[in-house]
């Protein structure tokens, strides 16, 4: 059983204001949260820290103990998170930034020079952002997902329509005779060449929610992230699900064609996430303003 920092953070703060419900105000999460801390560092140390009762916890002698082994490394690993995070008035603060790989190309990466501040880039997907905003490893998080967690807080960016497109060299000709006629639509569009990104759901999405069920067919071509399907579909023949925005220009210089809505439009709703505690309030101000004036360029085109 491995241990978790927090517990100990949340031991030192139950030492010290004595009542559970001051211990979650000073760490900023909920009652039970500490509670299931203690309960965690109780059972993997081997023996209870406290005495409860309805107005205190009181520390035994083992507690007294842990609390002195703990307190000054707990108070010096604080005293460097602070130092690294904390804006200097002669140099730049550093903000730790996670998103999917088409997000910042399409958002952040022509933006960058017009940033105050340093930043540390994660492209990830979201089974990867979670546990690095979890683990506070990033700052700020943009993706598709509201996950539950302690110290994190989210905020709605905009929605990101997918939609079906094409290859400028594929044949689809006769895709509009077929679009009242949802088995030979099916059959048709299981006969071609088909791209997706790795971490994508929107190709399983964009199916059920037209035909009803999961496809039973895989795509040909498993790619990084959305960008790279985008460069491998210009000029070139297959099929793909992708952000409508993204491939903007693609289809203004029909190096792609937009194909299909879908019966009922496929629409993905994002999130900023970020810590309540970070120190970098102006810095994740100023990069909530500008991802959200992405998505407000998007939506009104």
């Amino acid at each position: 059983m491995k241990t978790d920092l927090e517990w100990f953070r949340t031991f030192k703060a139950v030492f010290e204001t004595g009542t559970m419900s001051d211990a979650a105000k000073e760490l900023n999460i909920s009652q039970p949260g500490v509670s299931l801390h203690l309960n965690a560092l109780e059972s993997y140390v081997g023996y209870p820290l406290f005495k409860r009762n309805t107005r205190r916890m009181v520390p035994n002698e083992r507690a007294k103990m842990l609390y002195r082994q703990v307190c000054n490394s707990l108070e010096k690993l604080e005293e460097v998170e602070g130092n690294f995070r904390k804006k200097k008035k002669a140099g730049r603060s550093t903000l730790s930034v996670g998103m999917y790989p088409y997000l910042y190309y399409q958002f952040l990466e022509s933006r960058l020079p017009d940033l105050d501040f340093n930043m540390v880039l994660h492209i990830e997907s979201a089974e990867n952002l979670i546990p690095l905003l979890a683990h506070g490893t990033v700052d700020v998080a943009v993706f598709s997902q509201e996950v539950p967690l302690r110290n994190v807080c989210y905020e709605e960016l905009g929605a990101i329509r997918f939609v079906l497109v094409a290859g400028a060299c594929t044949d689809v000709s006769g895709f509009a005779d077929l679009a009242g006629c949802e088995k030979r639509l099916a059959g048709w569009l299981q006969s071609q060449l088909w791209y997706n990104a790795a971490d994508s759901e929107q190709f399983n999405l964009f199916w059920k929610l037209n035909f009803g069920k999961e496809p039973d067919f895989s795509p040909n071509y498993i790619l990084p992230d959305e960008c790279s399907v985008m460069r491998c579909l210009s000029n070139k023949r297959g099929l793909a699900v992708l952000p409508e925005s993204l491939c903007r220009d693609a289809i203004s210089r029909h190096e792609i064609v937009k194909l299909w809505d879908g019966c009922r439009p496929l629409e993905s709703m994002f999130y900023i996430g970020f810590r309540k505690t970070g120190l970098l309030t102006d810095e994740v101000l100023a990069l909530k303003r500008l991802m959200k004036e992405g998505f407000e360029r998007c939506a009104a085109v």
